[in-house]
């Protein structure tokens, strides 16, 4: 039998935050890269990973020295994973316990010119976009992992295994989005003004 496994990586620089200091606007953030995909084996169904909002985790307009801002699960950056609906995933995400300024390494540490972030992480697999459905992944160490079905299953065994690709196969047909929301909060003390960027890196593989 031929077989592959996908793996989807996307990394977030750009989880916008603003930091004002002496009448100025400085930016504190973490941007997005593009996926990377790589083929192993495990079947041939489809698995993609995409952004449905644009502007990363904004904390708005935030005030050196002010302490804590939260973006709430509400506002929270939104990923939707579509693959095989009787399959399970699982996910990896890792964030940067900081945001340094200017990307410099040797603020890592450094009150002055670093800000500490913390994630915090949820998703929801009913087959629909809905944050009253999502459920929290437990983050430590500003990390995660955990196996999902796609598809939330209902109480009782696991499914059947997905149909084999055959003529005629639509894989469409058996695909299922699921989504995941990350938010959280940062801690501004009495920093530099400038630019502030940190990583969340999310991994998804079939399981």
């Amino acid at each position: 039998m031929q077989l592959f496994r996908l793996i989807t990586v996307i990394k977030y620089l750009k989880n916008q935050a603003f930091l004002l200091l002496a009448a100025a606007v400085f930016l504190i953030a973490a941007n997005v890269n593009a996926q990377e995909i790589n083929f192993g084996k495990f079947g041939n169904y489809s698995l993609s990973v995409t952004e449905l909002s644009g502007q990363g985790l904004d904390f708005g307009n935030v005030i050196s020295g002010n302490g804590a801002y939260n973006v709430e699960l509400a506002n929270a950056k939104i990923l939707s994973l579509t693959g095989m609906k009787y399959l399970d995933v699982f996910i990896s995400i890792d964030a940067d316990d900081e945001l340094l300024l200017n990307k410099n390494p040797a603020c890592a540490g450094d009150p002055s010119c670093s800000v500490p972030f913390t994630l915090q992480a949820a998703y929801a697999n009913t087959g629909m976009q809905s944050i009253a459905k999502a459920r929290f992944f437990n983050v430590n160490s500003n990390s995660v992992d955990k196996q999902i079905p796609i598809l939330r299953r209902k109480n009782g065994p696991p499914g059947p295994p997905p149909p084999p690709p055959h003529k005629g196969y639509n894989p469409e047909e058996y695909n299922e989005t699921a989504y995941i929301y990350l938010f959280g909060s940062i801690n501004v003390g009495s920093v530099d003004a400038g630019t502030y960027t940190g990583n969340i890196t999310v991994t998804v593989i079939y399981n």
